[in-house]
């Protein structure tokens, strides 16, 4: 009921704003009738006045008696005159207002019938919730054991149950809450410990959080060999910088892999974009604390420095190979693919007379698929 009372003011205001213009302006015609009436009439007395005090001739006051008297006959024929004229102005103004008042409801009617579910009764939340299984209405599932935890919060099953619902639909940060509930109810397993974590990364945008690698330590500490916490943990370490160590924990991984398994894919891409860094400059003891806090524009700022300084020390010295086939990697890391085949060309400019040096600048430009130079 209180929707087709919405509906009818908002009918109401709409029919208003249409038809209020017409109104005004048929009283403003009225108005400015009577208005110039009124100001004849004063003209007139003010006339007399001026005629009795000498002020104007008798001839002169005469005619301007007769041109007043015109113009009010005229101002009085136009005022009687008014309601045919204004009948006949008016009759579309009324067929316009008496559309507006049946058309526009009418209309609306016969849209809602034909598009809408009339005969549809009204359901509560609480009857929409309890159908929720019936009419496969996840909002109203998850809504249904919110209500169920609410009463209940100390069932673990439940809140096993709602995080990966909230997963579903988005909402990660509730899903790691949910888990988190979960892991402190129970006795935490190596696979509760991994969801847990996994939810965090989710909530967190896909970074290992301090949290997160925690709770995939627990998870190995009980099972050495879980893949997924394996992984995970693998990630954490990449993403602190430590890309010799993260290498390791990847290959290590793809080794004991099943060649059919579904995350093998996973794992050799992460190869694949760490191998290349592996091979750029080190990071001394103090640069990896440093960069442990740092973000991750931040540390591939400082990466970015380093490898600057070994062009620099390069451009000075370029007897290095093992150097400029570190500098190309960390290049293409860096996503400045000129720059790589720079250092590459660089590197067999400088070592153009060694034969087993130009075949490893070759094999590095084939492994980063940039062209080949006639040099090699």
């Amino acid at each position: 009921m209180s929707l087709w009372i919405i509906f009818a003011c908002l009918t109401a205001a709409v029919l208003g704003f249409v038809l209020l213009p017409l109104f005004r302006r048929q009283s403003d015609l009225a108005g400015r009738k009577a208005y110039d009436l009124a100001v004849y009439r004063d003209q007139l007395a003010e006339l007399e006045r001026d005629r009795a005090a000498g002020l104007i001739l008798q001839n002169d006051a005469e005619a301007a008696r007769n041109e007043l008297g015109r113009r009010m006959l005229a101002a009085d024929a136009g005022e009687s005159a008014a309601p045919q004229s204004g009948s006949a102005s008016a009759a579309p103004a009324k067929v316009v207002m008496l559309a507006a008042l049946v058309g526009i409801p009418a209309v609306a009617l016969t849209a809602y019938t034909i598009l809408g579910r009339p005969d549809l009764p009204d359901v509560p939340r609480q009857q929409r919730i309890a159908d929720a299984v019936k009419n496969n209405d996840f909002t109203g599932m998850i809504a249904q054991v919110e209500a169920h935890l609410a009463k209940n919060p100390q069932d673990v099953q439940g809140w096993l149950v709602l995080a990966p619902a909230y997963r579903r639909i988005g909402r990660f940060t509730e899903a790691a809450q949910a888990m988190a509930k979960a892991v402190a109810l129970s006795e935490p397993t190596p696979q509760l410990w991994t969801d847990y974590g996994e939810a965090l990364v989710l909530a967190a945008k896909g970074i290992v959080t301090s949290n997160a690698r925690t709770a995939f330590e627990k998870a190995l500490k009980l099972d050495k060999n879980h893949v997924k916490a394996q992984f995970y943990h693998a990630l954490a370490v990449k993403q602190e910088g430590d890309t010799e160590a993260a290498l390791a924990e990847f290959k290590a991984i793809l080794k004991k892999a099943p060649k059919t398994a579904a995350y093998r894919n996973a794992i050799e891409r992460q190869i694949a974009l760490i191998q290349p860094v592996a091979k750029a400059p080190a990071l001394s003891k103090e640069q990896m604390e440093s960069a442990k806090d740092m973000s991750t524009g931040d540390r591939m700022e400082m990466i970015r420095g380093m490898v600057d300084q070994l062009a620099g020390r390069l451009a000075e010295n370029g007897k290095d190979l093992e150097g400029w086939l570190r500098l190309a990697n960390a290049r293409m890391v860096l996503g400045e693919k000129d720059k790589a085949v720079a250092a590459l060309n660089s590197a067999a400019e400088q070592f153009r007379d060694d034969a087993g040096a130009l075949r490893r600048i070759k094999d590095a430009r084939t492994q980063h698929g940039l062209p080949e130079s006639s040099q090699e």
